[in-house]
C-alpha cells in the first residue's frame, strides 16, 4: 500500500505528521509520501516543500500564483509516477481542491484531513467534496453533523489542541493569580496579520491604561523579526517570546487576532476580546462570501459571542478598550465567560490518531 498526504501549512503540517505515525503503526508495511512541511519531511518520502507556498489572503495568493501552479504541477506529476492507493488532504482549501480534481482516479480513495470551513463560507464546494472525497475527517462536532447532513462520510476524530492543553497540564501548567491584571496581545503569527492589527492593539492598550491599572505584554513568535514589534516597543509594550501555553496561564485577558489561537486561549480558560482588520479589499470579497454569525470558533462551538469581536472599522482602540475593561472590571461577567470556556473544553475531545488513521484506511 502507498499513502500520500499533503499540508500546506505548518499547523497542518504538525497535525498530518501526528497521523502518519499513527497510520504506520497501523500499516507497517506501507510506503508513505507527502507534499509538506519540516514534520512531515521527518516521517515520510517528501516530494515537494509547501512552506514556500503557505500564503493567506486573496490579494497575497494571486502574487505566489505562478509559484503555487509550479508546485501543483510537480506534486501532480509525482502522484501520478508514485500511484498512491490513498491521497490524503490537510487543510488548505484552495490548493487542494484543485490538486483533489488532478489526481483523482477509479479505484484511489481521497480523503481530506481538517476540514476546510464551507460550513462559513463557499458552500458551493460541497459539490466538489461529494464528487471527489471519499471521506472527511473533522475535528470540530458540529462539522460531522455538517456534512451527514450533506450525505457525505465523515467522522468526528477529535481536536489537536485539546491534546497540546492536556500535554501542558499534565506537566504542571496552572493558571496564575496576578496582583493586577495581565493582558497579552496577540497580534497573529503572519507579517500582514501584524502590520495590520498590532498598532491598534498597541493604541487599544494605551486606552486601557488610562482607565485601569493592567501590565501590558505583546507574544512574539521566534521566527519573525523584531522589527515587526516596533508599535510595541515605542508604547512601552513588553516584547516576549516562549511557550504560548505558559504565558496563556499568566493572562487575565487577551487581545487577540481571529485564528487559531482563540481556540487555544479558549481551552487555556482565557476570557478575550477577538479583533481582526484586513486590507479594505480582501475585506469586500470576505464580507461578500463569508455567512458566519461569528467569526472566532469559540463562538461559532457555543452558538454565542462569549468572546467579543470587532472587524474591520469596529476594531478601534476605544471599542476594544471598551469591551475588555468592562470584562475586567466586572467579576461577575469574568467569571461567566469562564464558566462557558469550560463548557467549551467539555465539547471538544482530545485528536485520536488511531482513530483517524483506521477512518483513512477505511475510506
Amino acid at each position: 500500500m502507498k499513502l500520500f498526504i499533503v499540508a500546506g501549512e505548518p499547523s497542518g503540517d504538525f497535525h498530518a505528521a501526528e497521523l502518519i505515525r499513527a497510520l504506520k503503526e497501523a500499516r507497517p508495511d506501507a510506503e508513505f509520501y507527502s507534499a509538506g512541511g519540516r514534520e512531515l519531511k521527518s516521517c515520510t518520502i517528501q516530494v515537494a516543500d509547501m512552506t514556500e507556498i503557505a500564503v493567506t489572503g486573496f490579494m497575497e495568493v494571486v502574487s505566489f500564483l505562478p509559484k503555487i501552479f509550479a508546485v501543483s504541477k510537480h506534486i501532480t506529476g509525482e502522484i501520478g509516477r508514485i500511484d498512491p492507493d490513498i491521497v490524503i488532504f490537510t487543510d488548505f482549501p484552495d490548493f487542494n481542491f484543485n490538486l483533489a480534481g488532478k489526481i483523482a482516479k477509479p479505484g484511489r480513495k481521497l480523503v481530506y484531513f481538517i476540514s476546510p470551513q464551507l460550513w462559513a463560507w463557499r458552500k458551493g464546494r460541497i459539490r466538489l467534496v461529494k464528487q471527489l472525497m471519499d471521506k472527511m475527517l473533522v475535528i470540530f462536532p458540529f462539522e460531522a453533523e455538517f456534512y451527514r447532513k450533506q450525505k457525505v462520510r465523515a467522522t468526528f476524530v477529535g481536536n489537536p489542541l485539546v491534546n497540546t492543553i492536556r500535554k501542558q497540564q499534565a506537566g504542571g501548567l496552572e493558571r496564575i493569580r496576578n496582583p493586577v491584571p495581565r493582558v497579552l496581545l496577540l497580534p497573529g503569527s503572519r507579517r500582514k496579520e501584524i502590520r495590520m492589527n498590532l498598532e491598534t492593539m498597541c493604541l487599544a492598550g494605551k486606552e486601557m491604561g488610562r482607565r485601569i491599572t493592567a501590565d501590558f505584554a505583546v507574544l512574539k513568535h521566534p521566527d519573525l523579526p523584531m522589527d515587526l514589534f516596533e508599535s510595541a516597543r515605542q508604547s512601552g509594550i513588553d516584547i516576549i517570546e516562549g511557550n504560548p501555553f505558559e504565558e496563556f496561564a499568566r493572562t487575565d485577558l487577551a487581545l487577540a487576532c481571529s485564528g487559531t489561537v482563540t481556540v487555544e486561549l479558549a481551552l487555556s480558560g482565557v476570557p478575550s476580546v477577538v479583533m481582526y482588520k484586513m486590507s479594505p479589499t480582501t475585506y469586500f470579497i470576505a464580507k461578500a462570501m463569508v455567512k458566519v454569525s461569528a467569526i472566532s470558533m469559540p463562538n461559532i462551538i457555543l452558538g454565542h459571542h462569549v468572546y467579543p469581536e470587532l472587524i474591520q472599522d469596529q476594531a478601534n482602540p476605544d471599542n476594544i478598550a471598551d469591551h475588555a475593561c468592562a470584562i475586567l472590571n466586572d467579576p461577575d461577567r469574568y467569571a461567566a465567560v469562564q464558566t462557558e470556556l469550560k463548557r467549551l473544553y467539555s465539547l471538544l475531545r482530545p485528536f485520536d490518531a488511531r482513530l483517524a488513521a483506521s477512518e483513512v484506511l477505511s475510506a
